[in-house]
């Protein structure tokens, strides 16, 4: 049989080596434990501060484009004036609008080309000019107008100056016609 000082000799062994493990462990282990961990902190500050630079030029890229796609789209605009300021300086063009639409930038390149943006209300007789309708669909009350058909129904605002230009033209078109009707009569 063995003794009850054997048990307590190996418990009391096995609770000191465990202490001695646990302060080793504790002080040696610590050290490099917090010295990985500073490594990966590095590393992930690192890569923090490549991406917040990354981040800063892809900012700056992206507002030198939007300047020079401003700067285009005011070149654009300047050439229409040119293309079409003599065709239709002078010409009266009213416009129709559903309330939500914004149509500023239209109206804004309709005076740049000279041309006289009057705002239009139903029932209204349509003296020497074109109407623009801006609606995503044709109202009732368009189809009763008097005299030929001297308007013109867009669903959209033209967005680009692309659709702009070709507003521009179908504008320049349908005002020529009705001044070669009105010289005719």
């Amino acid at each position: 049989m063995i003794h009850f000082r054997y048990h307590l000799l190996s418990l009391t062994a096995v609770f000191f080596a465990l202490g001695v493990g646990i302060l080793l462990g504790g002080t040696a282990g610590h050290a490099w434990f917090a010295v990985g961990e500073q490594e990966v902190l590095a590393k992930m500050e690192a890569k923090y501060d490549r991406a917040l630079k990354s981040n800063n030029e892809l900012k700056q890229q992206m507002n030198q484009l939007l300047s020079e796609v401003e700067r285009s789209n005011e070149e654009v605009i300047h050439l229409m004036a040119m293309r079409y300021s003599s065709d239709l300086s002078g010409s009266k063009v009213f416009v129709w609008h559903e309330p939500e639409l914004k149509l500023e930038p239209i109206k804004r390149l309709l005076r740049t080309v000279g041309v006289d943006v009057l705002p239009y209300a139903e029932g209204r007789a349509l003296s020497d000019g074109l109407l623009l309708v801006f609606a995503h669909e044709e109202p009732s009350w368009l189809e009763s107008l008097p005299g030929p058909r001297h308007w013109l129904q867009l669903e959209q605002v033209p967005d680009s100056p692309a659709k702009q230009w070709a507003l521009l033209e179908k504008v320049r078109k349908l005002l020529t016609e009705m001044r070669v009707e009105r010289e005719k009569s």
